[in-house]
C-alpha cells in the first residue's frame, strides 16, 4: 500500500507543478509552441513557482499539513480545469503522442523505457544507504522546518544555509512521513530533464538527432543512480537545459517571452544550487555575444532585464542565508565575505574536504579532464561504481573534426566549455557537472547529424551509448534486488530500513527509549532523517558549537553536559579510531562517562548510542 501512496503523493505534486505553469506560463510562452512543449516547460517552471510559494509560507511560520495540501490542490484542480476548458486537449494529446513517436528506434525507444522503469524501482524504496545527503539535509532540513511550523535557522548545519528549490517540493511527502514519495519526484524530474534534453535537440538538430542525445544521458549510470535519491542534481540540469533552450528560441524567434522564461530558468538553477548561479553570468555573456555579432550592438538594456529576474528569481534563498549568517553564499567564500558561525579554520577543512574530489586544478588535469572522467570515475565521486561513461571521452574528436555551421553549435561549444571550467575551479564532484553533460549531449549530437560528414561516426556513438546504458543497467541492479522486496509488498519498511541502513536501528531504539527532551549528538554520521529526538552534527567542521579542541576525556564529556547533550550516537564505520586525535572519545567511554546504551555492552556495533553521565 504504501508504494500507491507514494506514487500518487509524487504525481499529485507533479500534477500541482503542471498546473502553477499553466496558469502562469504567458510570462514565458510563444505563439507557436507546441502542446509537449509548453507541457514540459510549465511544468518545470511551474515547479519552480510553487517552491517560491513554500518558502513564503515557511517565512510565514505556515508549515501545516492542511495548508501544504491545500496549496497542490489549487494549482491540481487549476491543471484539471485548464485541459477542460482547452479545445485543443484533444488535438495536443494526438500531436504528443505523434512527437513521441518520433523517437523512431524501436531500440533506443524500448532502452528508454527499461531505463526508466529500472530506475523507478529503487525510487520508490524509503531512503537508506544510497541517500547520505537526503538523509543528512535534502530531507532532513524539510522535516526540521515541519516540525517548527516555518524556515529558521538550523545552526547544527551549514548546508541548510544553501538554496532549496527541490527540498521545498519535498515539503508534502516529508510531512505525510513518506519520503519515497520525493525520491519518486526527483526521478519524474529526471524524466522531465532526459524530454528535455529530447525535445531541444530535435527541434534544432532532427529526430534521430533527439534520440541519440535522450539516451546519452538517461543512460549515464551516474544520472540512473541519481534518479534514485531524493538528490538535487538533475533538477539543477533541467533548469540548466531549459535556460539553454529558450535563449536559444529567443535568438532564433526574438520573442521576448522567450528570453522572460530563460531568466526564470536561470533563477531556479541558482535556487537549486549555489553551482546554478553560474548559469546567469554564462547565459549573460552567451546573450550579450550573439546579440554584438548579429545585431553589430550589444543590447545592454537586454541584458539588465534578463539579470534582473534571474537575481530576483533565486534572491529569497541568498537573502535568507545573508540574514542567518551575514553571507549570502555562506559557508562559502568565507575569507571574502565572512559569515557568523564560521572560522578560517572550518572554512580550510571544509575546503579540504571538497578539494579531495578530481585529480588535479593545473593546466594538464584539465587536457586530461575526458580520460580521467571516463576511466577514473571513483576519483570525482564518493561512491564506488558509478560512473560517468564515456560521453566526454568520445565527444573529443566530434568537437574537434566536426564543422560549426550555425549560431546554436557554436552557442551550446562555449557554454559547455565555459560550464566546464567553471566547474573544474571548483569542487570536481561528477554529479555537479550534469548540467554540462546534458548540453554536451545536445551539442555531440547535434553535430553528429547536421550533415553525411560524420555518418559513420553516429552508429558508432549510439552504440557506445547503448552499451553505457548497459553498463548503468548492471550498477543499478544490486539496488533493484535489494528494494524490490518492500517496493513490491513483500517486507516493510522498518524490516527494509534495519537490514539497509546502518543506523536506522539505533534511530528507533532512540525514538522509543530516550525521554523527549533528550539531545543526541551525532559522530560519524550526519543522517538525522529518521531521528525524533533534537540532534546536532558533532563532528568538527560542521558547525562552530562542536568545532572545539577537547584535552581529556573530562574536557570532552563537560562539555557534552555545558550544551545540554544527553546521549551520543557514533558511527564507528565513519568516526576515525583510537588514535587518529579522537583519544578522548575512547577514553570516555573506558572511564564510564560514557555508558553503550544501544546495543548491550557486551554486543558490539558499528552504530551504538550511549548515555552522557553526570
Amino acid at each position: 500500500m504504501n508504494t500507491l501512496h507514494t506514487l500518487a503523493i509524487s504525481l499529485f505534486t507533479l500534477a500541482a507543478c503542471a498546473g502553477c505553469g499553466r496558469l502562469v506560463g504567458k510570462l514565458w510562452r510563444g505563439k507557436s509552441d507546441a502542446p509537449i512543449e509548453r507541457m514540459l516547460i510549465d511544468t518545470a517552471l511551474g515547479a519552480g513557482v510553487i517552491s517560491l510559494v513554500f518558502f513564503v509560507l515557511g517565512a510565514l511560520q505556515l508549515y501545516r499539513l492542511p495548508i501544504i495540501i491545500a496549496v497542490l490542490g489549487v494549482f491540481a484542480v487549476a491543471l484539471v480545469t485548464s485541459v477542460a476548458c482547452s479545445r485543443s486537449r484533444l488535438g495536443g494529446s494526438l500531436a504528443l503522442s505523434s512527437r513521441l513517436s518520433t523517437l523512431h528506434s524501436p531500440l533506443s525507444t524500448m532502452l528508454l523505457i527499461v531505463l526508466a522503469l529500472a530506475s523507478l524501482i529503487p525510487a520508490l524504496a524509503p531512503p537508506a544507504m544510497s541517500d547520505w545527503d537526503s538523509l543528512a539535509y535534502h530531507l532532513a532540513v524539510p522535516k526540521l522546518y515541519v516540525q517548527h511550523g516555518g524556515i529558521y535557522h538550523i545552526g547544527i548545519m551549514s548546508h541548510s544555509n544553501f538554496p532549496m528549490l527541490m527540498e521545498m517540493l519535498y515539503l508534502p511527502a516529508v510531512a505525510m512521513d513518506l519520503p519515497e514519495a520525493a525520491r519518486v519526484l526527483n526521478w519524474m524530474f529526471g524524466i522531465l530533464l532526459v524530454a528535455s534534453v529530447w525535445l531541444m535537440t530535435r527541434r534544432y538538430f532532427g529526430r534521430d538527432a533527439g534520440r541519440t542525445a535522450a539516451l546519452g544521458i538517461a543512460g549515464m549510470p551516474i544520472v540512473l543512480f541519481l534518479a534514485t535519491t531524493a538528490y538535487i542534481d538533475l533538477a539543477a540540469a533541467l533548469y540548466t537545459v531549459i535556460a539553454v533552450y529558450l535563449l536559444m528560441k529567443h535568438l532564433q524567434m526574438g520573442e521576448r517571452g522567450y528570453l522572460i522564461g530563460c531568466a526564470i530558468a536561470c533563477g531556479f538553477a541558482a535556487s537549486t544550487k549555489m553551482t546554478g548561479l553560474a548559469t546567469i553570468p554564462l547565459i549573460l555573456i552567451w546573450l550579450l555575444v550573439d546579440r554584438r555579432i548579429t545585431a553589430r550592438r550589444f543590447e545592454w538594456k537586454l541584458g539588465l532585464m534578463f539579470a534582473g529576474i534571474a537575481l530576483a528569481i533565486c534572491a529569497p534563498w541568498y537573502v535568507k542565508t545573508y540574514i542567518y549568517t551575514g553571507s549570502p553564499v555562506y559557508p562559502f567564500f568565507h575569507g571574502l565575505l565572512g559569515g557568523r558561525e564560521w572560522t578560517a579554520e572550518m572554512a580550510a577543512l571544509y575546503a579540504r574536504s571538497q578539494a579531495v574530489f578530481g585529480m588535479g586544478h593545473d593546466l594538464p588535469a584539465f587536457l586530461m579532464l575526458p580520460w580521467n572522467l571516463a576511466m577514473y570515475s571513483e576519483r570525482f565521486y564518493d561512491t564506488p561504481g558509478l560512473f560517468v561513461g564515456p560521453i566526454f571521452l568520445i565527444a573529443v574528436p566530434i568537437l574537434l573534426l566536426a564543422k560549426y555551421r550555425s549560431r546554436e553549435t557554436i552557442g551550446l561549444l562555449g557554454f559547455f566549455l565555459a560550464y566546464l571550467a567553471v566547474w573544474f575551479a571548483l569542487s570536481q564532484q561528477s554529479r555537479y557537472l550534469i548540467p554540462g553533460f546534458a548540453v554536451l549531449a545536445v551539442l555531440m549530437s547535434g553535430l553528429l547529424y547536421q550533415g553525411e560528414r560524420l555518418a559513420a561516426a553516429r552508429r558508432a556513438v549510439f552504440f557506445a551509448f547503448v552499451v553505457t546504458a548497459g553498463l548503468g543497467l548492471f550498477t543499478l541492479w544490486p539496488a533493484i534486488l535489494a528494494s524490490a522486496p518492500v517496493v513490491f509488498g513483500q517486507e516493510t519498511r522498518d524490516e527494509y530500513l534495519s537490514r539497509s541502513l546502518d543506523v536506522y536501528r539505533a534511530d528507533q531504539y532512540m525514538n522509543a527509549y530516550l525521554p523527549s527532551n533528550a539531545r543526541v549528538a551525532l559522530m560519524g554520521d550526519t543522517r538525522g532523517y529518521y531521528l525524533d529526538r533534537a540532534y546536532t552534527w558533532a563532528d568538527g567542521g560542521h558547525n562552530i558549537e562542536f568545532s572545539q579542541d577537547y584535552a581529556s576525556a573530562e574536557d570532552f564529556a563537560g562539555y557534552l553536559r555545558s550544551r545540554g547533550i544527553t546521549h551520543v550516537m557514533i558511527n564507528f564505520g565513519f568516526f576515525p579510531p583510537r588514535g587518529k586525535g579522537t583519544d578522548w572519545l575512547y577514553d570516555a567511554m573506558d572511564k564510564g562517562l560514557l555508558g553503550q546504551a544501544y546495543p548491550s555492552a557486551e554486543e558490539p556495533g558499528r552504530v551504538a548510542v550511549y548515555e552522557v553521565r553526570h
